[in-house]
């Protein structure tokens, strides 16, 4: 079968598992896929200060925004000039100018994935500008599409990734997990110095009476004088390998997924890497869950509406081993039947051709 473009170009995060998900989808619908991670090209320290400067002043602020995002768009422009790719997929915003994509768009198809909302995010203040200059623009929150087409961005398109399998995966071997510990529930993830912080500590801190580890960041160490019990199951740790992680993951049996409060209605793309591992998720309720991702499915997702009730529900599936493993293999087969790579690239294929942008 013949595909509709000659050279896709990737803007993304390597490390993310996404990215894998993004190639897959991509080689679908062109002959050649290729990634590039900006962050490969400038040194770590420019990144570190960049994610610091908003706590300085507007002059200060300001002034770096303005050399930080000039020097790599420059080098992304340079890219794309070289390769002459006729599709861009960008996640998030990538640090993209407006005039860098007003320059893509003459060449290229312009697609964007938010893994975050435009509205919540201080790494680049002109993700949302940029947003105008998309194709299509693909977002896993129904509420961000409601926004967006507020706003009078109207070419969107409610889309989950898929699980990456080449990360989050089963492993069969169990000879390979001998090393590995045996949690009755575990979460990965950093907390936060804010109140998001003190809403994922109170979640969390729900789990503490089972066998739990909490794998974070130093910033979960401040809500411990509100919720005591919670240090007891913490372990810190800056970035856990993938490889690793899959391990860990396929020697537990739940996960909690917390809510991030910028996500309104959509899932945690933690609920796609636990389905991976067989592990089953616990998740927050999120009504894109119920209304859209499973609508039809005819399964019952482990959803936590109140708190209080969570420790309960955890009980309930480590009781019911079968169960649960049952559950976790049913969600998992619906996940990969529905949101494949194949299926993914002809629904984007179909968005494309519907929206005819100015």
């Amino acid at each position: 079968m013949s595909k509709p473009f000659q050279k896709a170009l990737i803007l993304c995060y390597k490390k993310y598992s996404l990215f894998n998900s993004f190639t897959d989808i991509l080689k679908e619908l062109a002959y050649d896929v290729e990634g590039f991670d900006v962050r490969e090209e400038i040194k770590s320290f420019y990144f570190r200060i960049h994610t610091q400067m908003f706590r300085f002043p507007f002059n200060v602020r300001n002034q770096w925004g303005n050399f930080f995002l000039q020097k790599i768009n420059k080098i992304i422009l340079k890219k794309i000039e070289k390769e002459k790719h006729d599709l861009v997929f960008v996640y998030n915003s990538e640090y993209l100018l407006p005039e860098t994509c007003h320059h893509i768009k003459k060449k290229a198809k312009l697609i964007f994935f938010m893994g975050d909302s435009p509205f919540f995010t201080h790494i680049n203040p002109f993700f949302l500008a940029c947003l105008n200059y998309g194709d299509l623009i693909l977002a896993g929150d129904s509420c961000w599409i409601s926004q967006l087409n507020t706003l009078g961005i109207q070419n969107t398109m409610f889309f989950i990734p898929g699980i990456d399998l080449t990360s989050y995966y089963i492993i069969e071997n169990k000879n390979e997990l001998k090393s590995i510990k045996d949690l009755a529930l575990i979460y990965t993830g950093g907390s936060y110095a804010t109140s998001w912080g003190y809403k994922k500590a109170l979640f969390m801190n729900q789990f503490t009476t089972f066998d739990f580890h909490i794998y974070g960041n130093r910033a979960w160490k401040k809500w411990f004088s509100f919720f005591p019990e919670l240090e007891n199951h913490f372990i810190e740790t800056n970035y856990i390998p993938v490889q690793l992680l899959n391990k860990m993951y396929n020697k537990s049996r739940l996960m909690p997924v917390d809510g991030n409060p910028a996500i309104i209605n959509g899932v945690h793309l933690r609920f796609f890497e636990a389905l991976g591992s067989g592990v089953l998720p616990l998740v927050e309720y999120r009504k894109d869950i119920t209304e859209v991702l499973f609508k039809d499915a005819g399964l019952q997702v482990p959803l936590i509406f109140d708190y209080k009730n969570a420790k309960g529900i955890a009980e309930y599936y480590l009781k019911n081993e079968n169960e649960r493993t049952e559950l976790v293999c049913a969600l998992r087969k619906f996940v990969l039947s529905q949101y494949n790579a194949g299926n993914n690239s002809e629904r984007i294929l179909e968005y494309l051709k519907k929206f005819t942008v100015v």
